[in-house]
C-alpha cells in the first residue's frame, strides 16, 4: 500500500492530492488532442506588478 501523503498534525495533504489530479487530467486532455503540456504557451505571469504600478488611478 502506497503511504499517504499527511500534514504536521496528521490530517491528510488534501492540496497535494488536488494539484496532483488537476496535472494528470491536463496531460490526460492534452493527449487527447495530441500535444505535450510543454508545447501549450504559457501566459506571462504579473502577479505584483499591479501594486507598484504609480499609473493606477
Amino acid at each position: 500500500m502506497t503511504p499517504i501523503r499527511t500534514r504536521r498534525d496528521g490530517s491528510i495533504d488534501t492540496g497535494f492530492y488536488m494539484a496532483r489530479g488537476r496535472r494528470l487530467r491536463s496531460e490526460q486532455a492534452h493527449g487527447m488532442l495530441g500535444r505535450s503540456p510543454a508545447d501549450t504557451p504559457q501566459p506571462e505571469r504579473r502577479r505584483f506588478a499591479r501594486l507598484w504600478r504609480t499609473d493606477l488611478a
